[in-house]
């Protein structure tokens, strides 16, 4: 079995000192990053600028309340991010947006560019047309508070190593097995969260800037896929581009449907 190795979280203290992230704790196992971030919205106002990173989870988080145990191997990071009330209708955008921030930093650690699939999974390069395995998942969970506000929650599961054992192989891909073979746990928590804390920079007055990244490292749009919506709803058409409020555009055969990630239960490349 694989043991993910820990971030040095002084490193990271003292590498992260002049990004937005000014409390940061690392623990070597925990339910969920995210439900522990989420857990002090309450109690605590000013929790912007927090994460969370821990190597094991027993009670992940997913999207449309999923629930798993993370595998070892897996660094899991969860940071928070005030939004105001007149921000709330792009945080559809905080997931894309960390998918960049993904981008960037495996870029920097292996020197390969992987690609991104809506709404919230990284993937290793596509290899004779096909998309590689999964990387990384993201899940953005958001606390409104009483002034129309609240804070998000940003949780970020990448492989360092994998398990085939454990996670059956057949989608997964880690940082280590293509090019970073070398990266430690701090050196990726690094990246990552310099990268997340510059894209910030761009949310939410100019998401215009991080479209045409978003597209260009997509591994959604251009393709034929299928989306499943809510009661069992399916649409397959192209994917053909992604608006200033995050969601997907699919063309099809009755028209355009235009739906949010929370709207999708499922989309599969076709």
């Amino acid at each position: 079995m694989i043991v993910t190795d820990l971030p040095d979280v002084n490193a990271l203290r003292d590498r992260l000192s002049d990004t937005r992230w000014r409390r940061i704790d690392v623990v070597p196992e925990t339910g969920s990053t995210n439900a522990d971030l989420i857990s002090r919205a309450d109690a605590d106002a000013d929790l912007d600028g927090s994460v969370r990173i821990s190597g094991f989870q027993s009670q992940g988080r997913g999207r449309h309340a999923r629930v798993w145990k993370t595998p070892h191997g897996q660094l899991a990071m969860s940071a928070a991010v005030a939004v105001t009330a007149s921000d709330t209708d792009r945080i559809g955008w905080l997931s894309l947006l960390t998918g960049l921030a993904v981008r960037d930093a495996l870029r920097e650690v292996t020197g390969v560019d992987v690609e991104l699939k809506w709404p919230n999974d990284v993937l290793a390069p596509t290899v004779d047309g096909e998309p590689g395995g999964k990387l990384s998942g993201i899940l953005c969970e958001f606390r409104p508070n009483s002034d129309g506000g609240g804070v998000a929650v940003i949780g970020t599961g990448v492989n360092l190593d994998v398990d085939r054992r454990v996670t059956d192989g057949a989608d997964a891909a880690s940082v280590r097995g293509i090019g970073g073979a070398g990266a430690s746990a701090t050196d990726v928590a690094v990246a990552y969260l310099r990268a997340l804390s510059a894209r910030l920079a761009d949310w939410p007055a100019h998401v215009d800037r991080l479209v045409g990244d978003y597209r260009a490292a997509s591994a959604t749009l251009g393709r034929r896929v299928r989306l499943i919506l809510p009661g069992d709803v399916e649409v397959i058409g192209e994917a053909v581009d992604i608006d200033d409020q995050g969601r997907v555009i699919v063309d099809g055969p009755t028209g355009r449907t235009v739906a949010s990630a929370g709207d999708v239960t499922h989309l599969r490349p076709i």
